[in-house]
């Protein structure tokens, strides 16, 4: 039996330890960790922590949350095929090299069949084979529904105790709640806030009070906090917002008669639909008929998200509807190229920076409603070894300052090119009072590099002194301006003392510029790319802000 789409479902695996009252839980989730790491992580053995040694272990709780029809299919579906495993093993078919099979773990995204595959390689292995366990959680006339699979040693272990205690300490900090046929939680919610700047404070039209954070957010000041969460609206200041007027002008109603009930959810998905399509080239942009793709994503929309009712009295013809969308994502091209439009463009860059959960499932709609495929894609003008040597090759060759100047900005863009899932998307822009080097989009697979965001600046400094701190500086308004926090500066004679300290200044204001020296690129061989040392610095930040906040100032 087929597992339906993982579209809106939240699926997460829960290690928990007790002692009495206390608790320790873990959770890794398709949200925080939706590509390939997720197995990493779950497989990690830094965990448990050392100060829970002396708790007692809770079985480990594979979650599935979301709208019960999708839910019980899942149920249905997962119960058969487990019991299809243990048919195979009573009839001695070769199921333990299949399940302990390499290929069965690998996945590039956290989807159902991923989560799956894990829980049935720790219930089947060479050691052991346990018991399956499935509960279910869900309030009467509730349409969530939380199911939990897990294993005992045999039907009589009684840990039912054990798992409530585990999901109920996790419902208690994340919240789960539907909107629409979506699962969402607290820590997806919250996280589009990190890094946003207070600009104001403010009651709305009912008295509530709240914050106005930057790209038009508005965040109210109680309890269930994320249930209120919005864009600023007319009701919050009194007129119509840039936000509102673009959700009118994007609202399907007008012109298909689809109305949808949380056109704010809605929404975000078509923001990120928009932002993959603009991380397109123009020649694979050409090859989608967007008219129909875009009538086959609202319907995916409507199966898997918010269901819409149709209405018959349009508006607007959907010839004049197609173009607004061609001119908005056209706007978002421009935006990925440094734009500045206040509000609208800073909202896509900046909820992009937890929205990249969305990024598999509608690469796979695209890849399922075109002709394109997952290399067309992710490839850009990837530079291979030979590339890159030939980039260096150049620079060291170089003798006047504007030739190693142009050569020092080639072999920026090749080690960019080397980086799976960056894009670059202009060089030598000049936008407003800015001028950027190379701009940079991001749809990679990798959890870590999004903690540079959706748009990343590149800065290329060659000169004969080191890159000092006014040129760190200088970089914040321009990146403040754009919504865009992380920025990679390549220095062809390195960095100052004080630049560097200003630099671990800036992490604690939400922004990540990642020095590179000449000599740490030249160091770049077949054990270490591109993308490892970017992962090594992003590391060493994490670190740094881990052991020690003394630098930390807002």
């Amino acid at each position: 039996m087929k597992f339906p789409n993982s579209t809106g479902l939240s699926l997460a695996i829960l290690d928990g330890f007790s002692q009495g009252d206390e608790f320790v839980v873990r959770c890794i989730d398709n949200y925080n960790y939706p590509f390939h790491d997720f197995m990493l992580k779950a497989q990690t053995n830094e965990w448990p922590p050392t100060d829970a040694v002396s708790h007692t272990k809770n079985p480990r709780l594979f979650v599935i949350s979301g709208h019960r029809d999708k839910v019980f299919r899942v149920e249905r579906s997962w119960k058969k095929r487990i019991k299809n495993v243990f048919m195979q093993l009573l009839q001695r078919k070769q199921m333990m090299e299949r399940i302990n099979d390499k290929e069965l773990k690998e996945t590039e995204r956290y989807c159902l069949e991923s989560l799956y595959c894990l829980y049935l390689s720790e219930l089947v292995t060479d050691e052991n084979i346990y018991y399956p366990e499935a509960k279910i959680f869900h309030n009467e006339g509730d349409d969530l529904v939380i199911l939990v699979f897990y294993m005992s040693t045999s039907p009589s272990d009684h840990q039912f105790e054990k798992v409530k205690d585990t999901v109920n300490f996790w419902i208690d900090r994340e919240r789960p709640f539907l909107k629409g046929y979506q699962c969402l939680i607290r820590s997806f919610i919250l996280r589009n806030m990190v890094g946003r700047k207070v600009l104001a404070s403010f009651p709305d039209s009912y008295g509530n009070w709240g914050l106005l954070l930057e790209g038009g957010m508005f965040l109210p000041l109680k309890e269930d906090l994320e249930l209120g969460l919005s864009k600023l609206k007319s009701e919050h200041i009194g007129e119509w917002t840039a936000g509102e007027v673009e959700e009118i002008l994007l609202n399907p109603i007008y012109s298909f008669g689809f109305y949808y009930e949380h056109s704010d959810l809605v929404c975000e998905w078509f923001y990120v639909f928009l932002y993959v399509l603009a991380t397109l080239e123009e020649d694979k942009l050409k090859r989608i008929d967007f008219e129909l793709l875009y009538r086959n994503f609202y319907d995916y929309i409507a199966e898997n998200i918010c269901p819409y009712i149709q209405i018959e009295q349009r508006i607007i013809t959907i010839s004049d509807y197609v173009k607004v969308l061609r001119i908005t994502l056209e706007n978002v091209r421009s935006y990925l190229k440094g734009k500045e439009e206040k509000g609208v463009s800073k909202n896509i860059l900046l909820m992009m920076r937890n929205r990249y959960a969305y990024l598999p499932e509608l690469h796979q709609f695209i890849i399922k409603n075109s002709s394109l495929t997952l290399k067309d894609i992710f490839n850009s003008g990837y530079s291979n070894k030979k590339d890159w040597r030939y980039a260096l090759d150049r620079l060291e060759g170089a003798s006047s300052s504007f030739e190693k100047g142009t050569s020092f900005e080639n072999l920026a863009q090749s080690f960019i090119h080397m980086i799976p899932g960056f894009k670059i998307t202009d060089v030598r822009a000049k936008k407003g009072r800015a001028e950027v080097d190379i701009y940079c989009c991001n749809i990679s697979y990798d959890s870590c590099l999004w903690r540079l965001g959706a748009l990343v600046l590149i800065e290329c400094k060659n000169r004969l002194n080191k890159t000092a701190v006014s040129d760190i500086r200088n970089l914040v308004p321009t990146m403040e301006a754009k919504g865009i926090h992380g920025a990679i500066i390549f220095s062809s004679t390195g960095f100052t003392s004080i630049a560097l300290k200003e630099i671990k200044y800036q992490l604690s204001g939400g922004k990540m510029i990642i020095p590179i020296t000449l000599e740490e690129i030249q160091l770049i061989d077949k054990s270490k790319g591109a993308y490892d040392l970017i992962n090594e610095k992003i590391k060493q930040f994490d670190r740094l802000t881990g052991e020690n906040s003394d630098h930390l100032y807002f």
